[in-house]
Protein backbone atom coordinates (compact mmCIF):
# COMPACT_ATOMS: atom_id res chain seq x y z
CA UNK A 1 0.00 0.00 0.00
CA UNK A 2 0.73 3.40 -0.65
CA UNK A 3 -0.62 6.77 0.45
CA UNK A 4 -0.52 10.36 -0.13
CA UNK A 5 -1.10 12.30 2.57
CA UNK A 6 -2.49 16.06 3.49
CA UNK A 7 -4.89 18.16 4.42
CA UNK A 8 -6.82 18.91 2.07
CA UNK A 9 -6.39 15.69 0.04
CA UNK A 10 -9.25 15.14 -2.08
CA UNK A 11 -7.81 17.09 -5.36
CA UNK A 12 -4.74 15.22 -5.21
CA UNK A 13 -4.30 13.30 -8.90
CA UNK A 14 -1.76 10.88 -7.36
CA UNK A 15 -3.52 7.85 -6.88
CA UNK A 16 -4.55 7.58 -11.15
CA UNK A 17 -0.70 8.48 -12.13
CA UNK A 18 0.57 6.02 -9.45
CA UNK A 19 -1.94 3.26 -9.85
CA UNK A 20 -1.71 3.62 -13.84
CA UNK A 21 2.21 2.67 -13.47
CA UNK A 22 1.58 -0.23 -11.19
CA UNK A 23 -0.48 -1.90 -12.84
CA UNK A 24 1.28 -1.18 -16.45
CA UNK A 25 4.23 -2.92 -14.71
CA UNK A 26 3.02 -5.78 -12.85
CA UNK A 27 3.55 -4.60 -9.20
CA UNK A 28 0.14 -5.42 -7.47
CA UNK A 29 -0.39 -2.44 -5.16
CA UNK A 30 -2.58 0.24 -4.40
CA UNK A 31 -2.18 4.13 -4.31
CA UNK A 32 -4.98 6.11 -1.81
CA UNK A 33 -5.27 9.11 -0.81
CA UNK A 34 -5.07 9.76 3.34
CA UNK A 35 -6.24 12.85 5.01
CA UNK A 36 -4.35 13.73 7.81
CA UNK A 37 -4.28 15.18 10.82
CA UNK A 38 -0.74 17.00 12.26
CA UNK A 39 -1.11 14.95 15.50
CA UNK A 40 -1.10 11.75 12.97
CA UNK A 41 1.98 12.59 10.79
CA UNK A 42 4.49 9.70 13.66
CA UNK A 43 1.74 7.07 13.60
CA UNK A 44 1.23 7.13 9.58
CA UNK A 45 5.45 7.27 9.06
CA UNK A 46 5.69 4.17 11.50
CA UNK A 47 3.19 2.39 9.15
CA UNK A 48 6.05 2.86 6.72
CA UNK A 49 9.02 1.74 9.39
CA UNK A 50 6.60 -1.81 9.91
CA UNK A 51 6.48 -2.57 6.27
CA UNK A 52 2.13 -1.91 6.60
CA UNK A 53 3.27 0.99 3.74
CA UNK A 54 6.11 0.71 1.32
CA UNK A 55 5.78 4.58 0.82
CA UNK A 56 4.36 7.94 0.71
CA UNK A 57 3.58 11.20 -0.80
CA UNK A 58 3.37 14.07 1.11
CA UNK A 59 1.15 17.30 0.45
CA UNK A 60 -0.06 20.42 1.96
CA UNK A 61 0.59 21.24 4.62
CA UNK A 62 3.18 18.48 6.24
CA UNK A 63 6.20 18.62 3.71
CA UNK A 64 8.26 20.54 6.44
CA UNK A 65 6.09 19.29 9.58
CA UNK A 66 6.92 15.64 8.72
CA UNK A 67 10.68 15.47 8.84
CA UNK A 68 11.43 14.93 12.77
CA UNK A 69 9.70 11.61 12.46
CA UNK A 70 11.97 10.17 9.58
CA UNK A 71 15.49 8.64 10.64
CA UNK A 72 17.20 10.58 7.11
CA UNK A 73 17.00 12.83 4.50
CA UNK A 74 17.88 12.20 0.81
CA UNK A 75 19.83 15.32 -0.62
CA UNK A 76 17.34 16.74 -1.97
CA UNK A 77 15.40 16.59 1.38
CA UNK A 78 18.21 18.70 2.96
CA UNK A 79 19.02 21.13 0.26
CA UNK A 80 15.37 21.90 0.29
CA UNK A 81 14.14 21.54 3.37
CA UNK A 82 11.29 19.65 2.70
CA UNK A 83 10.09 16.34 2.04
CA UNK A 84 7.21 15.28 -0.34
CA UNK A 85 8.45 11.39 -0.84
CA UNK A 86 8.96 8.75 2.10
CA UNK A 87 10.55 5.76 1.75
CA UNK A 88 13.11 3.14 2.98
CA UNK A 89 16.74 2.87 2.48
CA UNK A 90 19.17 0.65 1.82
CA UNK A 91 19.86 0.74 5.03
CA UNK A 92 16.31 -0.12 6.27
CA UNK A 93 16.06 3.74 7.31
CA UNK A 94 13.00 5.96 6.76
CA UNK A 95 14.15 8.83 4.66
CA UNK A 96 12.43 11.39 3.36
CA UNK A 97 12.91 13.19 -0.49
CA UNK A 98 12.17 15.74 -2.58
CA UNK A 99 11.14 15.41 -6.01
CA UNK A 100 8.96 18.86 -5.92
CA UNK A 101 12.23 20.43 -7.48
CA UNK A 102 13.47 17.99 -10.06
CA UNK A 103 9.78 17.32 -11.71
CA UNK A 104 9.51 21.24 -11.99
CA UNK A 105 12.70 21.65 -13.82
CA UNK A 106 12.27 18.53 -15.45
CA UNK A 107 8.61 19.37 -16.75
CA UNK A 108 10.30 23.02 -18.01
CA UNK A 109 13.63 21.81 -19.96
CA UNK A 110 12.16 18.29 -21.39
CA UNK A 111 8.54 19.17 -22.47
CA UNK A 112 8.76 22.99 -22.60
CA UNK A 113 12.55 23.75 -23.74
CA UNK A 114 12.91 25.76 -21.09
CA UNK A 115 16.21 26.80 -20.44
CA UNK A 116 17.34 28.59 -16.85
CA UNK A 117 20.45 29.66 -17.54
CA UNK A 118 21.01 33.46 -16.60
CA UNK A 119 16.99 33.89 -16.50
CA UNK A 120 15.13 36.11 -13.78
CA UNK A 121 12.80 34.42 -12.21
CA UNK A 122 9.71 35.19 -9.17
CA UNK A 123 8.53 33.03 -6.71
CA UNK A 124 5.27 33.72 -4.96
CA UNK A 125 5.30 31.30 -1.86
CA UNK A 126 7.78 30.26 0.64
CA UNK A 127 6.73 27.08 1.91
CA UNK A 128 7.82 23.09 0.85
CA UNK A 129 7.20 23.32 -2.46
CA UNK A 130 8.71 26.69 -3.04
CA UNK A 131 11.93 25.47 -1.18
CA UNK A 132 12.06 22.22 -3.57
CA UNK A 133 11.25 24.18 -6.89
CA UNK A 134 14.50 26.59 -5.68
CA UNK A 135 17.03 23.88 -4.55
CA UNK A 136 16.73 22.79 -7.96
CA UNK A 137 16.63 25.89 -9.87
CA UNK A 138 19.87 27.48 -8.55
CA UNK A 139 21.54 24.28 -9.76
CA UNK A 140 20.96 25.72 -13.17
CA UNK A 141 23.18 29.03 -13.34
CA UNK A 142 19.84 31.00 -12.75
CA UNK A 143 20.14 34.54 -12.21
CA UNK A 144 18.01 35.97 -10.04
CA UNK A 145 15.16 34.46 -8.16
CA UNK A 146 12.89 36.93 -6.09
CA UNK A 147 10.96 34.71 -3.43
CA UNK A 148 7.22 37.21 -2.26
CA UNK A 149 5.80 35.52 0.76
CA UNK A 150 2.92 37.10 2.78
CA UNK A 151 5.43 36.09 5.72
CA UNK A 152 7.98 38.10 4.97
CA UNK A 153 9.97 36.32 7.48
CA UNK A 154 9.89 33.01 5.57
CA UNK A 155 11.32 34.47 2.33
CA UNK A 156 14.22 35.48 4.14
CA UNK A 157 14.84 31.93 5.77
CA UNK A 158 15.18 30.90 2.11
CA UNK A 159 17.54 34.05 1.57
CA UNK A 160 19.81 33.02 4.44
CA UNK A 161 20.37 29.70 2.70
CA UNK A 162 21.43 30.70 -0.12
CA UNK A 163 23.39 33.77 1.11
CA UNK A 164 26.75 32.35 -0.75
CA UNK A 165 25.28 31.12 -3.75
CA UNK A 166 26.00 32.64 -7.29
CA UNK A 167 22.08 32.90 -8.09
CA UNK A 168 20.97 36.35 -6.45
CA UNK A 169 18.01 35.15 -3.83
CA UNK A 170 16.07 38.46 -2.91
CA UNK A 171 12.99 38.33 -0.30
CA UNK A 172 10.34 40.43 -1.67
CA UNK A 173 7.73 41.86 0.72
CA UNK A 174 3.90 40.67 -0.72
CA UNK A 175 3.14 43.62 -2.65
CA UNK A 176 1.18 42.14 -6.02
CA UNK A 177 0.23 45.97 -6.79
CA UNK A 178 3.93 46.69 -7.39
CA UNK A 179 4.74 46.87 -11.51
CA UNK A 180 7.70 44.11 -11.94
CA UNK A 181 9.91 44.18 -14.51
CA UNK A 182 12.90 42.22 -15.99
CA UNK A 183 10.61 38.76 -15.24
CA UNK A 184 11.34 35.09 -17.31
CA UNK A 185 8.98 33.10 -15.47
CA UNK A 186 6.85 33.65 -12.27
CA UNK A 187 5.35 30.59 -10.46
CA UNK A 188 2.60 30.54 -7.83
CA UNK A 189 3.65 27.50 -5.34
CA UNK A 190 0.67 28.96 -2.67
CA UNK A 191 -2.46 27.13 -2.40
CA UNK A 192 -4.13 30.19 -2.62
CA UNK A 193 -6.24 29.17 -5.80
CA UNK A 194 -7.70 26.32 -5.47
CA UNK A 195 -10.68 27.60 -4.51
CA UNK A 196 -12.59 28.56 -7.35
CA UNK A 197 -13.09 32.70 -6.01
CA UNK A 198 -9.47 32.66 -5.17
CA UNK A 199 -7.37 35.18 -7.32
CA UNK A 200 -3.70 36.34 -6.98
CA UNK A 201 -3.98 39.91 -8.94
CA UNK A 202 -0.25 40.46 -9.45
CA UNK A 203 0.57 43.63 -11.59
CA UNK A 204 2.30 41.87 -14.77
CA UNK A 205 1.74 45.33 -17.20
CA UNK A 206 5.18 46.26 -17.31
CA UNK A 207 6.38 43.23 -18.31
CA UNK A 208 7.13 41.60 -21.83
CA UNK A 209 5.41 38.85 -23.95
CA UNK A 210 7.78 35.76 -23.31
CA UNK A 211 7.40 35.95 -19.30
CA UNK A 212 5.83 32.52 -18.31
CA UNK A 213 3.65 32.06 -15.86
CA UNK A 214 2.83 29.18 -14.24
CA UNK A 215 0.65 28.17 -11.09
CA UNK A 216 1.91 24.59 -9.29
CA UNK A 217 -2.05 24.09 -9.06
CA UNK A 218 -3.33 21.37 -10.85
CA UNK A 219 -7.10 21.39 -9.59
CA UNK A 220 -8.74 23.69 -10.91
CA UNK A 221 -7.11 23.05 -14.40
CA UNK A 222 -6.93 26.98 -14.45
CA UNK A 223 -6.97 29.31 -11.55
CA UNK A 224 -8.06 32.76 -11.72
CA UNK A 225 -4.47 33.89 -11.50
CA UNK A 226 -3.53 31.74 -14.50
CA UNK A 227 -6.83 33.12 -16.45
CA UNK A 228 -5.78 36.83 -15.74
CA UNK A 229 -2.33 36.32 -16.87
CA UNK A 230 -3.68 34.36 -20.03
CA UNK A 231 -5.93 37.32 -20.66
CA UNK A 232 -3.11 39.58 -20.55
CA UNK A 233 -1.04 37.57 -23.08
CA UNK A 234 0.96 35.59 -21.37
CA UNK A 235 2.10 32.03 -21.86
CA UNK A 236 0.71 29.75 -19.02
CA UNK A 237 0.83 26.30 -17.62
CA UNK A 238 -0.90 24.59 -14.56
CA UNK A 239 0.86 22.16 -12.66
CA UNK A 240 0.13 19.07 -14.37
CA UNK A 241 3.14 18.66 -16.15
CA UNK A 242 5.30 18.83 -12.52
CA UNK A 243 3.01 16.51 -10.67
CA UNK A 244 3.43 13.89 -13.43
CA UNK A 245 7.24 14.70 -13.77
CA UNK A 246 7.66 14.72 -9.86
CA UNK A 247 5.44 11.71 -9.62
CA UNK A 248 8.24 9.84 -11.63
CA UNK A 249 10.73 10.35 -9.78
CA UNK A 250 8.93 9.34 -6.31
CA UNK A 251 8.07 6.22 -8.67
CA UNK A 252 11.74 5.62 -8.83
CA UNK A 253 12.84 5.74 -5.62
CA UNK A 254 9.83 3.82 -4.36
CA UNK A 255 10.72 0.66 -7.18
CA UNK A 256 13.53 1.87 -8.86
CA UNK A 257 12.18 2.07 -11.70
CA UNK A 258 12.35 5.49 -13.50
CA UNK A 259 9.20 5.69 -15.86
CA UNK A 260 9.57 6.37 -19.61
CA UNK A 261 8.99 9.10 -21.54
CA UNK A 262 5.84 7.39 -23.15
CA UNK A 263 4.74 6.18 -19.24
CA UNK A 264 4.48 10.37 -18.96
CA UNK A 265 3.10 10.99 -22.41
CA UNK A 266 0.42 8.40 -21.52
CA UNK A 267 -0.78 9.63 -17.43
CA UNK A 268 -0.60 12.97 -18.94
CA UNK A 269 -3.23 12.57 -21.35
CA UNK A 270 -5.47 10.80 -19.32
CA UNK A 271 -5.32 13.37 -16.60
CA UNK A 272 -5.17 16.46 -19.06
Amino acid sequence: MLYVIGNPIKHSFSPMIHNYWMMKYGIRLKYEQLLVKKTELERVVNEVRYNNVLGLNVTLPYKVQIIPYLDSLHETAKESGAVNTVYKNKQEKIEGANTDGIGFCSYLEKDKSFNFNGKSILVLGAGGSAKGIISEMVKRKTLRIKVMNRTERRALEIVKIYKNHPTQIIAEKWNTDKPFENIDLIINTTSFGMGKTEHIKLNTQKLKQPTIVIDIIYNPRQTMFLKDQRDKGFTVHNGIGMLVRQAAASFNFWFNIEPTKNDITEIRERIE
